[in-house]
């Protein structure tokens, strides 16, 4: 089943285990460890669901199933943010501005 990139960074838990496997690989023990208030079938199933969209592979090795990142699909979601990117300069380019005539530069 494949979907939407946007949907699976949009809940936090997601987004947390695609943080935690950008430091390492770690198998589903490892990465249920870091969650204290959600249980391991619910992690489980997050990483189904991140593996749906593109985003981990996940691969058994002996007993165990480990987890790696596959960031493709999120060049989806890099390519809809640089849109917004010239807004930002500008945002920031007025504060540097606007700081520096305050601060007398």
């Amino acid at each position: 089943m494949n979907r939407d990139p946007f949907a699976a960074i949009a809940d936090p838990t997601r987004r947390a285990i695609i943080d935690l496997l950008a430091q390492q690989e770690l198998n589903i023990n490892q990465i249920s460890d870091h969650f204290n208030t959600v249980s391991r079938q619910a992690v489980t199933k997050q990483l189904k669901y991140l593996e749906d969209s593109g985003l981990v592979n996940i691969e058994k090795n002996g007993r165990e199933k480990y987890c790696y990142l596959a960031l493709d699909n999120l060049e989806e979601v890099n390519d809809w943010l640089r849109k917004y990117e010239k807004f930002w300069n500008k945002k920031l380019d007025k504060l540097d501005d606007y700081l520096k005539k305050k601060n007398g530069r």
